[in-house]
C-alpha cells in the first residue's frame, strides 16, 4: 500500500509521468499465478517493473519515494 501511495503521490506531482508512462496496476493477491507475474517471475507483493520493448527494470519491495522517483525518471529518458 506504501508503494502505491508513493506512485500515486509522484505522479500527481509530474504530469510527463502521466504523459509519457503507461501504468499498469496488477493486484498481487488477484494475480499471482497469472501469465502476467509468472512469466517474470514477480516474486512478492511491492513490485514495480519498467518495461520498453524486451528490456526491463525492477524495484523489488523499494517504498523509497526517492527509489521509485529515479524509476519513473528513468523511464522518461527513454
Amino acid at each position: 500500500a506504501r508503494q502505491k501511495s508513493v506512485l500515486n503521490k509522484l505522479r500527481a506531482s509530474n504530469p510527463k509521468y502521466d504523459k509519457a508512462i503507461k501504468f499498469v496496476l496488477v493486484d498481487w493477491d488477484t494475480f499471482r499465478s497469472h501469465e502476467v507475474t509468472t512469466s517474470r517471475r514477480i516474486p512478492r507483493r511491492s513490485t514495480l517493473v519498467l518495461t520498453n520493448g524486451d528490456r526491463e527494470k525492477w524495484l523489488v519491495a523499494k517504498t523509497s519515494e526517492q527509489e521509485i522517483k529515479e524509476l519513473l525518471d528513468h523511464a522518461l529518458k527513454q
